[in-house]
């Protein structure tokens, strides 16, 4: 008990710590908020795919190697509450985010349907598609875009298949 961490959770709090401290006006959260995305990104990755472990020890080393959509919705929700509040720029890292999300849980997935989990090596283990992560993926990809107010362009689509889905598809961009 308690010695294990699950950085998709470090990242959900991190970012409900920065929208409370908002509405509240406790700005010393905003440390707090800080520590457990540091932590999170420093113990919590996946080196080869960018995306959040299920699970790491305390220590770091990961448990449960499987990569969730719904971590790494919340790790982009994070970047994008930490962005701008007296820290460092976030910007280049909510787009990497993004485009990870993209890259291995939505583009490679039937039209309107997302993967959700991945092994270590970025490879599908998806049987179903959990209807429980869909509201992770709508708040993040809205606060995504409410970040950038059309100012950043959407990250390239794989050239592979830019016509199949996206961002630029759900904007309705060419």
């Amino acid at each position: 008990e308690g010695q294990w961490t699950e950085p998709g959770h470090h990242f959900e709090w991190a970012s409900l710590l920065v929208d409370f401290a908002r509405a509240s006006g406790q700005k010393d959260l905003v440390a707090y908020a800080r520590k457990l995305y540091s932590s999170a990104v420093a113990s919590g990755l996946n080196r080869a795919t960018g995306l959040a472990f299920a699970a790491v020890s305390r220590q770091g080393i990961p448990l449960d190697r499987l990569s969730r959509s719904w971590p790494q919705c919340e790790a982009v929700k994070a970047a994008v509450a930490l962005d701008g509040i007296g820290g460092p720029d976030l910007k280049a890292e909510i787009e990497a985010r993004v485009a990870r999300l993209f890259r291995w849980h939505i583009d490679p997935a039937p039209l309107g349907l997302w993967i959700d989990r991945i092994d270590e090596r970025g490879r599908s283990l998806a049987t179903e598609v959990p209807a429980s992560i869909f509201y992770h993926l709508v708040t993040a990809l809205m606060q995504y875009l409410d970040k950038t107010a059309g100012q950043v362009e959407p990250f390239p689509l794989p050239a592979s298949d830019v016509s199949k889905t996206g961002l630029r598809q759900v904007l309705g961009r060419s």
